[in-house]
């Protein structure tokens, strides 16, 4: 053998045995999950789940969950189960939510600290609910991201467009915040190309985790990086064919709006675009009458719900609790007896706006320290809403700015037994009431 074929020789055995040896297991890494907190800032708690590994040195994607009351374990149990499956390190932030100041940069020190003590890849995606949504996306526009799902909320075609990543958005279609992503179901053409769209029926609350993984699976496997764990072959064609099943059911269903949506996602998506079966669906559902139809449908109810909002803005100033009271009960009868989705749709969203309002205006209030305006309110809230914790929340304030506490204690009591769960805000809002009895 010459001097340049053994040099070659060489390089070729040293080559296998790097390759072999970085690919080398080195044993199974078992679940992990646990509440930790980051150490620049101890008040920055958050949940942690880690799939079984099957080789240690495996590093995977991250996965970091706001939600918007805080509740990161709730937030983060409906991931488990696409972590699972398209492996991911699942962070559930305890801390950010609503009306929490400085986010960005918790939610930067959040990854941080993770990046510091587990095993994450440089691929990270972010995941919000609602105000969770929200304070995702923001963070997005100003960092580098693989990709974004939004739930329960979305955003201006300037500001999807503005984030340099993938965004799934999904929405119910009952939920009040639908408008925002209705605005893109009418025109293909003006919809940014790194947005996609599901729709369900979840209203405003965290989707189901079937839906959750399905729409985890599509962005891990459209966004693949340098470090995320690739899935075999059998595996996509399962993911692919799963697509083709949910399209079939939901046109035998007759929801031709959610199948053609659907469709459009699979077909306009590498690698899923590589079945041209999609795009051939595609063409054929967004063409079919009946899609047609349902989208005419839709807009009409749009354009109808859009013309109510601010008469009723006016209405909690100008009508008493009777008048509510027949509304509320005249709206609540047609949810429940309407047949069409579309219309029984658009009474949902109208409830939900109501109590978004409701909500809005008892903050009012409260900051005003006007007690007049918010009994008024809350009239209607109880209406609306009877077993609302915020409203029970809300309800303190009267009788805590008369100095009644025993009253106080019980409004107090009955938001935290309802599900009401900031105790820091309880502290601050009732200093001198708050006690060992709550």
């Amino acid at each position: 053998m010459n001097r340049k074929s053994l040099l070659l020789f060489s390089m070729l055995v040293c080559g296998l045995v790097s390759c072999n040896s970085t690919s080398k297991s080195t044993g199974t890494a078992q679940v992990v999950e646990k509440m930790d907190n980051c150490k620049s800032d101890s008040k920055n708690i958050y949940e942690v789940y880690i799939p079984t590994r099957h080789n240690t040195a495996d590093k995977l994607p991250l996965l970091i969950i706001i939600d918007a009351h805080g509740n990161g374990k709730f937030a983060l149990d409906k991931f488990r189960q696409g972590a699972r499956q398209y492996p991911a390190i699942l962070v559930a932030s305890d801390l950010i939510k609503n009306g929490f100041e400085g986010y960005e940069a918790a939610i930067h020190a959040l990854i941080d600290d993770v990046r510091q003590k587990y095993p994450v890849s440089e691929t990270i995606y972010l995941t919000g609910f609602s105000g969770g949504a929200r304070m995702a996306l923001s963070y997005a526009l100003t960092h580098q991201l693989n990709g974004l799902i939004m739930c329960g909320a979305l955003a201006s075609p300037d500001q999807i467009q503005a984030v340099h990543c993938p965004v799934i958005s999904i929405s119910g279609t009952d939920d009040f915040n639908f408008m925002e992503t209705a605005q893109y179901l009418f025109d293909e053409h003006s919809t940014p190309a790194n947005l996609k769209i599901e729709l369900t029926n979840a209203s405003h609350n965290w989707p189901d985790s079937i839906l959750l993984t399905n729409t985890w699976g599509f962005l891990s496997m459209s966004g693949k990086t340098v470090g995320t764990p690739s899935l075999s072959l059998s595996e996509f064609k399962i993911y692919c064919q799963h697509q083709h099943t949910r399209i079939n059911v939901l046109r035998q269903q007759g929801d031709y709006l959610k199948a053609t949506l659907l469709a459009h996602n699979m077909a306009s998506t590498l690698p899923f675009n590589n079945d041209k079966t999609f795009a051939a669906t595609y063409q054929a559902l967004s063409t079919n009458a009946a899609y047609i139809n349902q989208l005419k449908q839709l807009q009409k109810c749009l354009q109808y719900e859009i013309s109510m909002r601010q008469p009723y803005i006016e209405d909690f100033q100008t009508k008493d609790t009777l008048w509510w009271k027949k509304e509320i009960d005249t709206t609540d009868k047609k949810i429940k007896t309407e047949q069409n989705t579309y219309v029984n749709d658009m009474y949902r969203r109208i409830k939900g706006f109501w109590g978004i309002a409701c909500y809005s205006l008892c903050k009012q209030a409260i900051s005003q320290r006007n007690a007049e305006a918010l009994d008024k309110i809350l009239a209607i809230y109880r209406m609306l809403e009877p077993e609302n914790p915020d409203m029970f929340y809300f309800s303190a304030f009267p009788s805590y700015w008369a100095g009644n506490n025993e009253a106080t204690l019980s409004k107090l009591q009955q938001a935290l037994k309802a599900g009401f769960s900031d105790r820091n805000q309880l502290k601050n809002d009732f200093p001198e009431t708050t006690s060992e009895k709550l």
